[in-house]
């Protein structure tokens, strides 16, 4: 019992340092890592704020910007992490004791590292929802969301009097061929019958000349 309780403890034990080795020589490359996300990370909080400011409704902006103000206080605490552990701050270099133990700093490192993916995703999603609803909305009603919608030109309304004017005025008499070639008798009252008939065979201008030609002949 005794031998494989100590079996069992010297097996434990090279795991731990198995573990704790690795760690030590791929330190150099994992914070260089965490540095350079961290850093991207900083960057984009640049883009973000202007992505709050292009939201228009009110309360999605303070909601964007919850968000926002979470990413960046997660980002400034990953950074101040990461500085404890360098020997300068502007490096990439560990301190000895850091590198010792960097299978067990690496745990909470990552840790903090998946919550600020986890923000910035949170935050790109409802960008990304608030995008799609608005574009919705503009197909919904384009005339009222598009800025060169045609709009009809309304027509002028006209005075009331000439409006009035128009009204009462009589309706212009119809001219026609034989009004014109009796101009001489528009006064005059229509003849009824048979004699009115041949009083204006008479006085047609067609018949004068007719019995002048007959008259030479």
């Amino acid at each position: 019992l005794l031998l494989t309780a100590c079996l069992v403890s010297i097996f434990v034990v090279g795991q731990i340092l198995t573990t704790y080795t690795s760690a030590y020589w791929a330190a150099p490359n994992e914070i260089i890592t965490f540095i350079d996300t961290v850093d991207f990370s900083i960057q984009e909080n640049e883009s973000y704020d202007r992505d709050v400011g292009k939201v228009q409704r009110l309360e999605d902006k303070l909601r964007m910007g919850k968000l926002l103000r979470e990413i960046q206080k997660c980002g400034d605490d990953l950074r101040e992490d990461l500085n404890k552990l360098l020997v300068d701050e502007t490096g990439t270099r560990l301190r000895a004791s850091t590198r010792l133990l960097w299978a067990a700093k690496r745990g909470r490192l990552e840790e903090r590292m998946r919550r600020l993916d986890l923000l910035r995703m949170r935050f790109l999603v409802v960008y990304m929802g608030l995008i799609a609803a608005k574009s919705t909305e503009n197909q919904r009603d384009p005339e009222k969301h598009s800025p060169h919608a045609p709009k009809m030109p309304v027509r002028p309304a006209l005075p009331q009097a000439l409006t009035e004017g128009i009204t009462r005025k009589p309706p212009l008499r119809r001219l026609t061929t034989q009004a014109m070639g009796h101009n001489d008798h528009v006064g005059e009252k229509p003849k009824m019958g048979w004699m009115g008939v041949v009083a204006e065979l008479q006085n047609s201008p067609l018949m004068h000349k007719r019995h002048a030609s007959i008259e030479k002949a």
